[in-house]
């Protein structure tokens, strides 16, 4: 609960109709979601504008509305809190929730791939001892972040949250509104290349995350990231990796259909351990040995680890295993950029040679925001695909052209499609029994619609 003296502490916001007392139930941005007692904060958007709910956020229970321009159809006896920026403000009420929150820690993660894998990772084995909230899906902007942080409870223990970036300057914002005690990096990636121009205006809007940090705070970072492993700060650092030795350093990888087994030693705790996760891929292993660093660092006894990666889950298409009679289906349909693409190659060459039989393919589409470096990352895709030894390739989207002409080229099977729809149909054609299929590209591509289309009868 929070407390409108306390939203005008935060806001400086101005208030009609309501006594400072009066104690809000939650703070809600979404209409449909309004429950007895709620602040509903009218967020304006390109695509919506939540002054035109205030009304409807009233009549079903809200016990005030935040707002940046007046609203004549309210009740007279409505609470209205008038601010300049209601965007703005909802981050300042946030961080001033969180500021309440005394005995809580919070963990930040940001990089170019692995974020939303990587925080379900960490809140999987931090739950094993402690009280956790985290980002939902992927919610890890300048509206997802404060969502996430006004849904701390009393008994909160640890909040791990995703901060995303589109430029410079946006992990800053973000980091100074939720205040970690501990941040992770995953890794430096072409991700926002078209916003950014260069792997070095990527790394360094990345370490931002690192700023103003001390020495009773830690940071875990990648030590096989090139960009990554030089980053300096001056908290605690901690590394893992699977190449260079690092505080948490994995070995013996051995990924199949079902999952990925490996050992990790422990500078931290001294300790050697092994673990079996339904996650399949060398790069999941990264994901995991940022969680296991964070995890020991915090207290987590190594059977709490390994039980919390037996039964963990990840956020929906990132990777998700599925099974339709003997053809095993990898969505991995959430978004896609270079890195993950080599990765999700690499996997599924690794499935195919665990399972001894059947054909690999790939089903593909456009990954986006490359800018001039888009047609060369679509080529390397190519070329990741013939170094995997792909058996076949179907892909659509204007730039997965260059994907199919670089794998053509080599004498890989490979088709492109004008659609989705076109894609389906020549999966359908193409599919033999046990074979093992890959689906990905950027989420806007809707890659996991030609799973529906296919097997939607099976």
């Amino acid at each position: 609960m929070i407390s409108l003296s306390k939203v005008i502490e935060a806001t400086k916001g101005i208030v009609t109709g309501g006594e400072k007392k009066l104690l809000f139930t939650g703070v809600t941005t979404d209409s449909r979601s309004v429950s007895q007692g709620d602040l509903f904060i009218a967020l304006a958007g390109e695509n919506f504008d939540g002054h035109d709910y205030c009304k409807t956020a009233l009549n079903k229970g809200a016990a005030a509305v935040l707002v940046q321009r007046v609203i004549h159809e309210l009740p007279t006896d409505a609470v209205v809190i008038s601010v300049p920026d209601t965007l703005k403000a909802y981050q300042q009420i946030a961080h001033a929730y969180r500021m309440e929150q005394k005995n809580i820690k919070v963990i930040a993660i940001t990089g170019s791939n692995g974020k939303t894998s990587t925080k379900d990772l960490i809140a999987a084995c931090l739950a094993k001892k402690y009280k956790v909230v985290k980002t939902q899906a992927n919610f890890n902007n300048e509206i997802g972040l404060p969502k996430t942080l006004l849904t701390i409870k009393p008994d909160t223990e640890v909040v791990v949250v995703e901060m995303g970036m589109r430029g410079f300057g946006q992990i800053r914002a973000l980091k100074a509104l939720a205040e970690p005690d501990a941040v992770v990096i995953t890794n430096v990636g072409e991700t926002h290349m078209e916003l950014l121009g260069s792997m070095e205006n990527i790394a360094k809007a990345k370490s931002e995350i690192l700023e103003n940090m001390n020495e009773q705070q830690f940071a875990v970072l990648n030590n096989d990231d090139i960009y990554v492993s030089k980053m300096a700060t001056s908290a605690e650092k901690l590394t893992y990796g699977i190449i260079n030795d690092s505080s948490v350093w994995a070995s013996n990888l051995i990924t199949s259909g079902n999952g990925t087994t490996f050992t990790y030693k422990s500078k931290i705790t001294g300790n050697e351990n092994f673990i079996k996760m339904p996650l399949i891929g060398r790069h999941n292993v990264m994901n995991a040995l940022a969680a296991i660093t964070v995890a020991e660092k915090m207290g987590v006894s190594d059977k709490d680890i390994e039980d919390a990666f037996a039964e963990v889950r990840l956020t929906e298409k990132r990777q998700e295993i599925l099974y339709f009679g003997d053809i095993t289906v990898i969505n991995d349909a959430y978004n896609a950029s270079p890195a993950s693409m080599e990765a999700a190659m690499k996997t599924l060459a690794e499935v195919k040679k665990s399972a001894g039989k059947g054909r690999s393919i790939a089903v593909l589409a456009d990954m986006l925001e490359l800018g001039e470096s888009s047609k060369d990352a679509h080529r390397r895709v190519g070329d990741y695909i013939v170094r995997e030894k792909i058996d076949f390739v179907i892909a659509y989207g204007k730039e997965s052209r260059a994907i199919i002409d670089q794998a053509a080229k080599a004498g890989i099977s490979a088709v492109y499609c004008a659609d989705k729809e076109t894609a389906a149909v020549e999966l359908k054609n193409h599919m033999q029994n046990n074979d093992i299929i890959l689906f990905k590209g950027s989420h806007s591509m809707q890659v996991d619609k030609i799973i529906e289309m296919v097997f939607q009868n099976k």
